[in-house]
């Protein structure tokens, strides 16, 4: 899909709520906004974001309704949540390429794979993992990307 970019949970969850590469991921997002690259997940992404958020209020980082509005927030960032044959049987085989513990993360390497386009993650450990073998891949810790690195969509 041109002008595509599959986000994972970690990264949307960066967007709203303040974490290390908050400024990196909304520098990204504005970018992205401003070429007119559309955001792309699997359906699993808003009950990630939701657990994500919940954890925190678990943890009293925030309470119940500042994770509820962070959750609306998200969802007007307008990203578009795909379910594509095929994908789950495809996530399997990638979790079990890969010897992950889960298929969530590999949910969103399918869909990249799918779309031919870069995924985008917050999540170091899964990019460590992963990115040598799928080179689209990117972390937001990296971000902005070398010249010489592979680009942001």
């Amino acid at each position: 899909m041109k002008n595509a970019v599959v986000v994972d949970a970690s990264l949307v969850a960066m967007w709203v709520i303040p974490e290390s590469y908050t400024d990196k991921a909304l520098t990204l997002v504005n970018q992205w906004a401003r070429g007119d690259t559309r955001l792309i997940a699997p359906c699993l992404i808003l009950t990630e974001v939701t657990n994500a958020f919940y954890k925190r209020v678990v943890r009293g980082e925030i309470d119940v309704a500042t994770a509820i509005a962070a959750l609306h927030i998200v969802m007007e960032f307008g990203i578009e949540i795909r379910e594509e044959p095929g994908l789950h049987s495809r996530s399997i085989k990638l979790a079990h390429q890969l010897k992950r513990p889960t298929t969530y993360d590999c949910h969103y390497l399918a869909l990249a794979e799918i779309y031919h386009c870069a995924l985008w993650t917050g999540d170091e450990r899964f990019y460590n993992s992963v990115n040598k073998i799928y080179p689209q891949v990117n972390w937001i810790g990296h971000y902005p990307l070398s010249p010489s690195s592979r680009s942001a969509d």
